[in-house]
């Protein structure tokens, strides 16, 4: 039993004169006033207009106001009564509250309008990842997106928009004589498309075609203003991305073109991986256009030794991993629109499942245990973590678990990176492009068909 008990009746009260306090006040309408028509009687005695009224009297007048005393304190009573009564009512929802938490975690959502759309894109990822069905890239992104928006994406037109790009790179190899089956040259081809203007002619009407190099979105890399600019469709709509949804986008392409390219981490940061016939990698950098070598990124992005150690930055991901990962954009847009239920945690545990050291779910699970851990200290009145565990251990081990977690992305070597040393991230990959610019460029040894 919970030894402190919470006011309900303080609660209700501050509730009501909270709500008192925001409401508009209430404008009362004046009324005419009506002047009664007094006849004029013998001594203008007012009380013989009504002769079936009592004359007041002082014994009257006293048996009046103790009636009016007794019904006063009748009134107090069964307001006390109704008082206790939501009170009672109070503490048994408090303690159904804590034992629903304690048992389940937080209630499920998956009654709320849409959510059933976030349930089938899960289960149509989750039967890539397990083999039922190929493992695509673009219909990854197109199931989450399309979750999020309600399912109001037209998936023929999302495909037919993605084939024409890659039909519009596939023109330009023809024009300039390039290999189309060399990897090199392909991925050349999406770089030079994401990041150049090109041009070339319609073979049937012979009008010019042109496309237009793809913006850093500087106004909201963050998705701090619309939630959606981090996606890949709003890339598509609007021809401005950042480290999220250009990486995503050229991969997009390349699985459609053939091509091999992977995605990769750094703190805060994403971007595509490719390799030579030599075997070496580079990075391709499409927020500043460049192309970066491991380095950069190690000696600017704040990343620790361990962190490389353990594969959470500046690794290659396999189509399956980086498919399995995709589930935390998922479990983003499923937060953003209806809070946390035991979806996330059924997301984030496939995720590790194929990427242990998913620091992306990990950081969900570790969340999800936070919150869950401030609302019963929150119904428990437990202000430190050692009141918890006093009055209720089984809600203590919700902050051990917590705190584990927490550790474990420690133990992988993950550091938050602050906001101003990711702005001079920014300002740096900027300089290097400068830099590479100036550089032999890695796709000018080329084979021709």
């Amino acid at each position: 039993m919970v030894k402190k008990r919470i006011s309900i009746a303080y609660i209700l009260s501050f509730f009501v004169l909270h709500l008192l306090a925001q409401s508009s006040p209430v404008v009362i309408p004046s009324l005419p006033v009506i002047k009664p028509n007094i006849p004029t009687t013998p001594n203008n005695n007012i009380y013989n207009l009504y002769p079936n009224s009592q004359t007041i009297t002082p014994q009257n007048y006293q048996q009046d106001a103790a009636t009016i005393t007794n019904v006063q304190q009748r009134n107090a009573a069964i307001q006390r009564e109704v008082s206790e009564h939501q009170q009672m009512l109070g503490e048994i929802q408090r303690q159904t509250d804590i034992q629903m938490l304690l048992k389940g975690g937080f209630p499920s959502l998956a009654h709320n309008e849409g959510t059933a759309n976030y349930y089938n894109a899960f289960d149509e990822i989750n039967s890539m990842l397990k083999g039922d069905t190929p493992l695509n890239i673009g219909r990854a992104i197109f199931l989450i997106e399309n979750a999020y928006y309600d399912n109001a994406i037209d998936y023929n037109e999302y495909r037919s928009s993605i084939k024409s790009s890659v039909d519009f790179c596939n023109q330009i190899m023809e024009d300039e004589k390039l290999d189309k089956n060399d990897n090199l040259t392909k991925n050349m081809m999406l770089f030079r498309y994401m990041s150049d203007t090109l041009e070339t002619r319609d073979k049937t009407t012979k009008k010019k075609l042109f496309h237009y190099p793809v913006k850093y979105n500087l106004d909201d890399y963050d998705s701090h203003i619309s939630f959606d600019s981090h996606f890949v469709t709003t890339l598509m709509r609007t021809g401005k991305g950042q480290c999220e949804s250009m990486p995503l986008y050229y991969l997009t392409l390349a699985e459609e073109m053939g091509a091999e390219a992977y995605w990769s981490f750094s703190p805060r940061h994403s971007f595509v991986k490719i390799q030579d016939d030599k075997n070496n990698w580079y990075n391709v950098e499409l927020t500043c256009q460049g192309i970066l070598s491991d380095t950069h990124y190690m000696n600017n992005g704040f990343i620790k030794a361990e962190a490389i150690q353990n594969g959470l930055y500046l690794e290659p991901m396999e189509k399956k991993k980086a498919i399995a990962e995709l589930l935390t954009h998922l479990m983003r847009g499923y937060y953003q629109k209806y809070g946390y239920d035991d979806f996330i945690l059924k997301c984030a545990d496939i995720v590790m499942q194929y990427s242990p050291n998913s620091v992306r779910a990990l950081m969900f699970k570790a969340d999800y245990e936070t919150q869950l851990t401030l609302t019963l200290a929150h119904l428990l009145q437990a202000p430190k973590p050692d009141i918890m565990k006093e009055m209720l251990p089984e809600a203590y081990t919700h902050f051990e678990q917590m705190q584990a977690l927490y550790k474990q992305m420690d133990d992988l070597g993950y550091e938050e990176l602050p906001n101003d040393l990711y702005a001079r991230w920014l300002d740096h990959i900027a300089k290097e492009k400068a830099k590479a610019d100036k550089l032999p460029s890695i796709f000018l040894k080329i084979r021709k068909e």
